[in-house]
């Protein structure tokens, strides 16, 4: 599905002509198709079914013709069809399920999010698209549809109607994903202002589905400060320790004015500074000059900064936490007493 944040694809080529001059008449090979079958065919990114061709007129026997050697419709799944030739896009798929889901349907889930320009979404996650409690569409091989009772307002992204985004968040997370995918995701989420973790905790609720305990674990995690996967894989190392209490996160410095330094984690009672140097996470606008120059003003205001990479942080963590806690146990020991 094509969003603000990525160019549209091009649509296939199509046999019949988008947005015609009043009057004329439109055909396929001889066939004539209905005026308003082809402005609601343009409406739908050339995407109709077969009882809205129907009623724009078509009789069975038309749309057989359509489908055979003579037209050049195809069909995209048992009564819906693509009224062009070439490849089927995403889009055209999202366009099918809202069709399938009917008048209240809208996408979730990870589709949704990447419409939103999310980037840490699983790659298997499932078309989703929501529909009203009672609905019984028939299902597709390519869409999974849930049912809810209190379906949300959806936004509309280039004309297609999605979730907000806490429940396209939360729905992307169904599913057996592992606890990093799903920390990544979420703290994307907040971290770019897209939702909060008030939204988020109310789009979870009280249920139970696979992956919801990571879920409620990750929203731990964003609640008490964490921005980055790595910053959870963190807190977890630091929390298996028997000489640390909990850091603050992402929390700014006490005394830096206008300038404030904010550390991915600190301890002010040992003035000891934690900051995981991930590429993916301070690449934009954070280069090595403002790292070496961020480092001196911790260390010209008497703070000890211990750098830490995803890489270590995953394949060394005893080493990790061992360098952690003896500057914190450094600092203690120097000012006992």
């Amino acid at each position: 599905m094509s969003t603000a944040h990525h160019a549209d694809p091009r649509r296939p080529h199509s046999t019949i002509s988008w947005w015609p001059p009043a009057g004329v008449q439109h055909t396929m090979n001889g066939m004539r198709i209905p005026d308003e079958l082809v402005l609601l065919a343009e409406a739908q990114d050339g995407i109709v079914t077969r009882r809205q061709a129907g009623a724009c007129g078509m009789s069975p026997a038309a749309i057989r013709y359509a489908l055979g050697p003579g037209g050049h419709w195809q069909r995209l799944a048992a009564g819906i069809y693509a009224t062009f030739t070439g490849r089927l896009t995403p889009r055209h798929r999202v366009r099918a399920a809202l069709l399938r889901g009917g008048v209240d349907a809208m996408i979730s889930g990870g589709h949704a999010c990447r419409a939103y320009g999310l980037r840490y979404v699983p790659q298997e996650a499932p078309l989703v698209c929501l529909v009203r409690a009672g609905a019984q569409p028939v299902a597709l091989v390519f869409a999974e549809f849930r049912r809810t009772s209190a379906l949300p307002a959806p936004r509309s992204i280039d004309g297609i109607p999605v979730a907000p985004p806490a429940r396209a968040v939360v729905d992307a997370c169904r599913g057996r994903y592992s606890l990093r995918t799903v920390r990544a995701l979420l703290c994307e989420a907040v971290q770019s202002g897209l939702t909060t973790h008030h939204l988020l905790v109310d789009a979870v609720g009280d249920a139970r589905w696979a992956g919801s305990r990571l879920v409620r674990l990750a929203l731990g995690d964003v609640h008490a400060g964490c921005r980055s996967a790595p910053e959870c894989e963190l807190r977890d190392l630091l929390r298996s320790s028997l000489v640390l209490d909990e850091p603050l996160w992402n929390r700014p410095l006490p005394g830096t004015g206008a300038g404030r330094l904010v550390p991915d984690a600190h301890w002010r009672g040992a003035r000891v500074v934690v900051e995981v140097d991930s590429s993916e996470w301070h690449r934009l606008g954070d280069g090595p000059e403002r790292t070496e120059q961020r480092r001196a003003r911790y260390a010209a205001l008497g703070w000890i900064v211990v750098p830490v990479s995803p890489w270590r942080l995953r394949h060394e963590p005893g080493a990790v936490l061992a360098e952690i806690e003896a500057a914190v146990r450094g600092y203690r020991c120097r000012h006992a007493g």
